[in-house]
């Protein structure tokens, strides 16, 4: 399900106790979801610095419960700038095609990439997670 942040704010709230040294920066982070539903979350503040995580983003969340943006972009330039090995990578969408077990993870997300659908000679493979889909020509 994909959501749009609408506030990313300090988490101040450690209790009685100051936050330990060892323990990350955390923000509280406020979505609402493609119904209108709002939810707060806790998430690493880095994290989301780092994945450029910001107010009025749409995101998504991956299998580990952290935020990751939804990809707005040509899947093929997110690959080749994320030095994915591509050769593998169309090993991979081989197997799922022909219909193989695997253990792929999408390179957006951290979701499972699998078969969505084989019909009238084209073949998509997609995440269960985001909205990254890959169609094939069935030979």
């Amino acid at each position: 399900m994909k959501y749009t942040v609408l506030r990313i704010a300090e988490d101040v709230d450690y209790g009685c106790e100051e936050r330990d040294v060892n323990q990350p920066v955390m923000a509280v982070v406020t979505l609402r979801d493609e119904e209108g539903m709002e939810i707060t979350l806790r998430q690493e503040d880095q994290m989301l610095y780092q994945r450029e995580i910001k107010e009025g983003d749409e995101v998504i969340l991956d299998e580990e419960k952290k935020l990751q943006k939804v990809p707005n972009e040509n899947w093929t330039e997110t690959c080749t700038s994320r030095t994915v090995d591509i050769p593998k990578f169309t090993a991979m969408m081989e197997a799922v095609k022909e219909g193989k077990d695997n253990d792929w993870i999408c390179p957006f997300c951290g979701g499972k990439v699998g078969l969505i659908s084989s019909e009238n000679g084209k073949t998509t493979i997609g995440c269960g997670s985001c909205d990254m889909r890959i169609q094939l020509e069935t030979n």
